[in-house]
């Protein structure tokens, strides 16, 4: 287990001192985070006139609602991320189908350019038996 850090940092003009696992850059945009919200909160049109409790109250509920926003937008993208994986594994099946679909028609090819040469082969044959029996004839009727 990492030693904890502890580390000064201003909220709302006041010094803290914050202890935790995570780095002193971390906790220092932490309090960068929060005096930004307190700053917003005070520059709205009523801040002004907020006691420190209600601005405690009204800031954690501000602070509440920037995570459940984010945290929407991270289901939201975990949802996108599934959708896209569904469709990776669909394409995927798709390839894998026409790819047995080409070594397929690569055999059918290759068994009808067999056939086509047996073809040609016989044709020279048959070409070859024709050609004799014409020399055969004309030497007999010659």
């Amino acid at each position: 287990m990492s030693p904890k850090n502890n580390t000064k940092v201003i909220i709302g003009g006041n010094v803290y001192t914050l202890s935790g696992d995570e780095s002193e850059e971390y906790i220092q945009r932490v309090a960068l985070y929060i005096n930004n919200k307190l700053d917003e909160l005070k520059a709205s049109e009523n801040g002004q006139f907020l006691n420190t409790r209600l601005m405690s109250i009204l800031l954690a509920i501000n602070i509440a609602d920037d995570y459940f926003k984010a945290k929407e937008g991270t289901v939201n993208l975990e949802k996108s991320f599934e959708l896209k994986d569904e469709l990776i594994l669909e394409k995927e099946r798709e390839i894998e189908k026409l790819q047995e679909i080409i070594h397929k028609l690569e055999t059918d090819k290759n068994e009808l350019i067999e056939r086509a040469d047996k073809l040609e082969e016989d044709m020279e044959n048959y070409k070859a038996e024709l050609d004799e029996y014409i020399e055969t004839f004309d030497l007999e009727n010659g």
